[in-house]
């Protein structure tokens, strides 16, 4: 049968995480998908996906070099499937995910949920979660040009967008996503219900590098030409969310800080 759905996965280094993200999506109640696992110059990946062969259908492709966006656009470029379902090799889905997606993009062009961010430690070679909270906003599109509350991994969208918008934006590399999402939103139709069945991985720090500053900054001044976007402060991920917690909207919440997939005892 051929796939309804491709998931495209750009991995490099996270194999546990990778191992961790298969397991969900053995469990997903919606089976008509095929994986492309897009290897961006990391370590060959053949010896996680094995185990999975006889369960999911999946599709290993070596980029040669290490630039995500060029791994989704390649892996855009390869998919079966209708509709193309993002993900990062370190989040998650719930098992309803790829489901409930489905039947929300009847009605629009693309689909993302909130999400659960969870902060983790590692023991025995997995992730357990030390807590965890909702990444839950309204939809709005004219502030969505300000304060991006778009979280890229589980974004189901009808592969045919990219006919009209083009693909992913290298040039832009950091803020391909928030590139997406506002080309998406003057081009088709966006779903957002309030519905947590995305995991996001949260660790890390506040703190870039000055390196790695001038660079996002480069690519951040990039992007804001391009949207016409002026007076905008650059800041991460956790700075912001900081900021705008006050604004958490009411969400679906189903997850308990057990891993969809992982079995007892692991």
């Amino acid at each position: 049968m051929s796939p309804l759905v491709t998931i495209v996965i750009p991995v490099h280094s996270r194999e546990a995480e990778l191992t961790e993200l298969l397991d969900s999506l053995v469990v997903q109640t919606y089976q008509q998908f095929e994986v492309v696992v897009i290897n961006n110059d990391g370590p060959p990946k053949q010896h996680l996906l094995a185990p999975f062969l006889n369960r999911l259908t999946i599709r290993y492709i070596e980029l040669g070099e290490n630039h995500h966006v060029k791994a989704r656009n390649r892996g855009v470029r390869e998919a079966a499937g209708e509709y193309i379902l993002l993900l990062d090799d370190d989040d998650l889905l719930m098992p309803t995910h790829i489901e409930l997606a489905l039947e929300d993009i009847r009605s629009a062009d693309l689909v993302f949920t909130d999400a659960e961010l969870f902060r983790f430690e590692w023991q025995d070679g997995h992730r357990v979660v030390t807590d965890w909270e909702a990444f839950a906003y309204d939809l709005d599109l004219v502030r969505l040009r300000q304060d991006s509350t778009y979280i890229p991994s589980g974004t189901l969208y009808r592969k045919r967008l990219h006919d009209a918008i083009g693909p992913f934006d290298e040039d832009v590399y950091n803020y391909w996503d928030w590139d997406f999402i506002l080309r998406v939103s003057e081009q088709g139709t966006i779903a957002h219900p309030a519905r947590a069945t995305v995991l996001y991985a949260f660790n890390g720090t506040d703190n870039l590098s000055a390196k790695q500053d001038e660079t996002r900054r480069r690519y951040f001044d990039h992007f804001c030409e391009k949207h016409g976007l002026v007076n905008m402060e650059m800041k991460n991920f956790h700075i912001v969310q900081a900021e705008r917690r006050d604004y958490v909207r009411q969400t679906e919440r189903t997850f308990t800080g057990a891993f969809p997939g992982r079995t007892e005892g692991e």
